[in-house]
């Protein structure tokens, strides 16, 4: 599978498709997420799953660690697939990394998305209402985890 290729997953094409669904997943999760989407959108919509390196079928890629090389190679890779009208949804992390595509994409003057759709991530601009976690030691982590349910008991 070449690079460009490898970024992404069709799960539904469809002959009569006239817009290309690109969804992004949360941190940690994989194109795999998007596969049944297909069956509650209109086949006029074909939905593709983003496959970030060191997910699913890319385990063996070194994961990136910083967001900005992943947007320049998620870019490159999108001018390959620029034949339909798109579109971004972007969950948690998958919000952040389908705007800095977005971004990205209309600051080489590409087309970009007709939509970008966002769940479970505030606007960039928005300040944080609560301090990040990700520098708390690790019996505070995991405390905070727990306050907000993200671990079982």
């Amino acid at each position: 599978m070449s690079e460009q290729h490898s970024w992404f997953v069709p799960h539904r094409q469809s002959p009569r498709a006239r817009l290309r669904l690109y969804c992004f997943p949360y941190a940690g999760g994989g194109a795999s997420l998007f596969r049944t989407w297909g069956q509650f959108l209109p086949e006029t919509i074909a939905v593709v799953g983003v496959q970030l390196p060191g997910r699913e079928s890319r385990l063996q890629e070194p994961a990136f660690h910083r967001l900005e090389p992943m947007v320049a190679a998620l870019t490159a890779a999108l001018r390959w697939h620029a034949d339909l009208p798109f579109a971004f949804f972007g969950h948690s992390m998958g919000a952040l990394i389908g705007f800095e595509v977005a971004r990205s994409l209309r600051r080489q003057q590409l087309p970009g998305p007709v939509h970008l759709i966002a769940s479970g991530a505030a606007a960039p601009q928005i300040p944080r209402r609560e301090p990040p976690i990700h520098g708390l030691s690790d019996g505070a982590f995991l405390a905070e985890l727990h306050r907000l349910g993200g671990t079982p008991q």
